[in-house]
């Protein structure tokens, strides 16, 4: 009866150790395939194509300090305006940890709101462990060679996910010294397209249909950082006027400060967006700013450009490190006049169609 008992509880003790070896060894792997499986088969065909950011006629976006996660000034700016915002912007930089992940919870949120996110992703590698409080030169060649692929592919995957189309902006300004992606910190031409093409890849390999890459220049020429048309989806522009704060002390209207880098990138026939939009009070009149703006809009003497992100903060910064208020929603003055122009009529009577 002993010799039954210990024999039993082998054999319950090796199937244990079997069923153990099984899991370890068979069933994780077998998890692993099928979630393989399924992101291939089913969540890559879901999700939806970015070309149908382009099925309205123009795009009305903004950025505030608070967005994504405060809505309270957004909705009192459409409410003001009575026109439909549709583009959500907001910033976040590479590295680790899971603020540096795309956060599914916050776009789906802005998604519920029928908000198109615009995430502006920032490469700073200088945000990853390794490389931490090091200055590293040439941090675009590191990218491009594969040392994050880790970290892109996650990010590409939870894209993916998501589903909806949305805009991604990486590398943007890549002459501006702020930034540490720029041509002052030893990234050639060569390689941010290197970098560029890198990324786009590998978020096609991932099944990203659905995230349009916006190319967004500082300068007229740096059209030599341009990867070609099989990698951009989008072109941004930045458009500010800093007015006698600037390095020139000039006021710069819309129209001539849009029409340099237009006619500098108009040749490769891409949707255009202007991502960032600002003025300051120094030295002009701001509210007219506004108007001519959406004045030149309306009148399509920028036929390429489907879309417009306000850059509305009070907190922002000129080229030369100068604090500048480039908000908007306060200056009672420049709601007025926008209101009267042809574009926000325009966007009011699409908001219409579309309820109906």
């Amino acid at each position: 009866m002993r010799k039954q008992t210990i024999k039993q509880i082998m054999i319950i003790l090796i199937a244990t150790v079997f069923l153990i070896c099984l899991y370890v060894f068979g069933v994780k792997k077998l998890e692993l395939l099928a979630r393989k499986c399924y992101y291939n088969l089913i969540v890559r065909n879901l999700a939806k194509n970015k070309t149908q950011l382009l099925k309205k006629p123009f795009l009305l976006g903004i950025y505030r300090p608070e967005l994504p996660y405060q809505f309270g000034q957004l909705y009192t700016i459409q409410e003001s305006l009575g026109v439909e915002i549709s583009i959500v912007s907001y910033y976040q930089a590479w590295g680790d940890g899971d603020e540096y992940d795309f956060n599914l919870e916050v776009n789906k949120n802005l998604s519920k709101g029928n908000f198109i996110p615009l995430i502006t992703w920032e490469p700073w590698i200088s945000a990853f462990t390794q490389y931490k409080n090091k200055k590293t030169n040439s941090s675009l060649s590191i990218i491009a060679t594969g040392k994050f692929d880790y970290y892109i592919k996650k990010w590409a995957q939870k894209a993916t996910i998501f589903g909806k189309p949305f805009f991604v902006r990486i590398g943007h300004e890549m002459s501006n010294p702020w930034y540490s992606w720029s041509s002052a910190h030893g990234n050639t031409p060569q390689d941010y397209k290197k970098f560029w093409c890198h990324v786009y890849k590998i978020f096609k390999e991932q099944g990203a249909k659905n995230v349009a890459f916006i190319w967004t220049p500082f300068e007229p020429k740096d059209t030599v950082f341009y990867p070609g048309n099989d990698f951009v989806d989008w072109i941004g522009l930045d458009v500010f006027n800093f007015g006698s704060l600037s390095q020139e002390g000039t006021w710069m209207d819309f129209y001539i400060v849009t029409k340099l880098l237009y006619d500098a990138v108009k040749k490769y026939n891409k949707p255009i967006i202007i991502a960032e939009a600002g003025c300051a009070s120094s030295g002009g009149n701001k509210s007219d700013w506004y108007r001519n703006m959406f004045h030149e809009l309306a009148m399509q003497n920028f036929p390429l450009i489907k879309g417009l992100v306000l850059f509305d903060t009070p907190h922002g910064t000129t080229p030369t490190g100068l604090p500048v208020d480039l908000g908007f929603s306060s200056d009672s003055e420049v709601y007025s006049k926008i209101n009267k122009e042809e574009l926000v009529s325009k966007i009011k009577i699409n908001a219409l169609n579309k309820r109906r």
